[in-house]
């Protein structure tokens, strides 16, 4: 996270938050990707296919400490940090549409709000703090504070 703009790294905990939830929205895609496996349809059971890989490629960027035992780990644990949070958020984004859209059971439904509450963590990162009144102009009083225009205005 070192090579991110200030602006984008965000707080510790927002970054651990964004990071476990993403592994528990993956998991959580992964298993209902399992259970739309077990059906008739070749359009569900192809949507199962990718939702299972899509929450291993998830996991594989928030979770690499499950991956170090293979070879591509440590290139893994390396690159990931250096993924900008808006990348991130668009591939999960990505991830949660076609699943939803092809498939249309309920389980490809639950499975895929879980890469959108990844990709929404994500989204928070991106858009960043709120800022304080300062840094939007002041409230719409130039740089005038706006409690300072408050108690300017005389009582009757």
């Amino acid at each position: 996270m070192a090579d991110q703009p200030a602006a984008q790294q965000g707080t510790f905990w927002i970054r651990t938050l964004a990071k476990g939830v993403s592994t528990f929205g993956a998991v959580v895609a992964s298993l209902c990707g399992i259970f739309v496996l077990i059906s008739f349809s070749a359009k569900c059971i192809a949507m199962g296919i990718f939702m299972v890989c899509a929450g291993v490629v998830v996991l594989m960027l928030e979770a690499t400490f499950l991956f170090l035992f293979l070879d591509i780990g440590k290139w893994l644990d390396s690159k990931s940090d250096k993924i900008r949070h808006w990348q991130k958020m668009v591939l999960y984004f990505g991830f949660c549409v076609p699943a939803a859209l092809i498939c249309g059971s309920a389980t490809s439904w639950i499975g895929s709000i879980g890469f959108l509450i990844a990709g929404m963590a994500y989204m928070v990162l991106t858009i960043g703090p709120k800022g304080d009144g300062h840094s939007r102009g002041g409230g719409g009083g130039g740089s005038v504070p706006y409690s300072r225009q408050m108690d300017d205005i005389p009582t009757a």
